[in-house]
C-alpha cells in the first residue's frame, strides 16, 4: 500500500517545487529530439558535475531537493527529463487503472532506456568544458537507478549494451534480480558505485531486500551500500523527512567526495543509516 500511494503522488505531480536557482534548458539530442533539463549552477568554483535521472512517470522537475543541495555545495547539477519514460509515456502504458502494470511495462521497455541514454549523453555534451573540475557522476532514482546500473555496465534482460562513462555512479532504490537484471548482473561493474535504499523501499513485486542484490554482486573497488531505517520509495524521490533528507544528501555528497579523492574508506556515518563498503 505504501508503494502504491507513492506512485499516486508521482502521477499527481506533487514533486518538490522548482526554485529560481534552477535554469531551464532544452538540450539537443543526437537523434534530433530535445531533452528538457533543469540546471543548478554552482556559485563560485565548480567542484564537479552530477547528472540526475528521475524515475518512471517523473520529469526534470523532480529531485529538486538533490539538485539544490549539490548546487549549494559547489557542484553543478543537471536534472534531465526523459520524455520516453515520463508522465505521458507512463499513462500510455497503463491498462485501465492498473498503475502497477503500467509501471512494469515501462521499466522493461528497451526503447525507453535508449531515450534515457540519449538524454544523458545530451547533458554530458552540454556540460563539457563548463566546470574546471572534470569529475562527473550519474545519479538516478528508481527507473533512474536502473538507468545508472545499465550505464555502468550491468548485464540485463532487455538487450541493451550501452555504457556511458562517468567517474562515479549513485543508484537510489536500485532494482534487484528480476525482470530487468539476471542473477549477478552487476559482477562486471568496476567503476565506483553507491547503492542506496531504505527498509520500506519496496520493489513492485518484491521486498526491499532485493535492492541489496546489486551491491552483493559487484566486485570490490569503491562500492558502498547504504540502508536508511524506515525510508520508503518516495523518500528518495522527494527527500522524505528532514532527517531522511540529511542522510540521503549527506551520504551522497560524502561518497562523491571520497570517489573523487580516490579514497573510499571510512564511509559516511549518521543516526538511522547503515553503510557497508568494499
Amino acid at each position: 500500500m505504501i508503494f502504491h500511494r507513492c506512485i499516486v503522488l508521482l502521477l499527481l505531480g506533487l514533486s518538490a517545487q522548482i526554485t529560481a536557482a534552477a535554469e531551464r534548458l532544452l538540450l539537443p539530442r543526437s537523434d534530433g529530439a530535445k531533452t528538457p533539463a533543469l540546471h543548478y549552477a554552482p556559485v563560485g568554483a565548480c567542484l564537479g558535475t552530477v547528472i540526475i535521472s528521475h524515475g518512471a512517470g517523473g520529469s526534470e522537475k523532480g529531485l529538486a531537493y538533490l539538485g539544490e543541495f549539490m548546487q549549494s555545495k559547489g557542484w553543478r547539477a543537471i536534472v534531465v527529463g526523459h520524455a520516453e519514460s515520463g508522465r505521458a509515456a507512463l499513462r500510455a502504458k497503463i491498462p485501465g487503472f492498473d498503475v502497477k502494470a503500467g509501471l512494469a511495462a515501462l521499466i522493461t521497455d528497451p526503447a525507453a532506456y535508449r531515450g534515457r541514454f540519449a538524454d544523458i549523453q545530451a547533458a554530458l555534451a552540454w556540460q563539457k568544458g563548463r566546470c574546471k573540475n572534470l569529475f562527473t557522476a550519474l545519479i538516478g532514482h528508481s527507473m533512474g537507478a536502473a538507468t545508472v546500473m545499465l550505464a555502468a555496465g550491468a548485464e540485463n534482460k532487455l538487450g541493451l549494451r550501452t555504457r556511458i562513462g562517468f567517474d562515479a555512479y549513485v543508484a537510489m532504490s536500485p532494482q534487484g534480480v528480476g525482470s530487468i537484471f539476471p542473477a549477478n548482473a552487476w559482477r562486471g561493474i568496476k567503476a565506483p558505485v553507491y547503492a542506496l535504499t531504505g527498509t520500506e523501499d519496496k520493489e513492485l513485486n518484491a521486498d526491499w531486500r532485493t535492492r541489496l542484490d546489486a551491491y552483493k554482486s559487484m566486485p570490490p573497488g569503491c562500492k558502498w551500500q547504504g540502508v536508511i531505517s524506515g525510508a520508503d520509495h518516495m523518500a528518495f524521490g522527494r527527500g522524505g523527512s528532514e532527517s531522511e533528507k540529511v542522510l540521503i544528501t549527506g551520504s551522497v555528497l560524502s561518497y562523491l567526495e571520497k570517489a573523487k579523492a580516490k579514497d573510499c574508506g571510512r564511509p559516511y556515518t549518521g543516526t538511522g543509516i547503515r553503510i557497508d563498503s568494499k
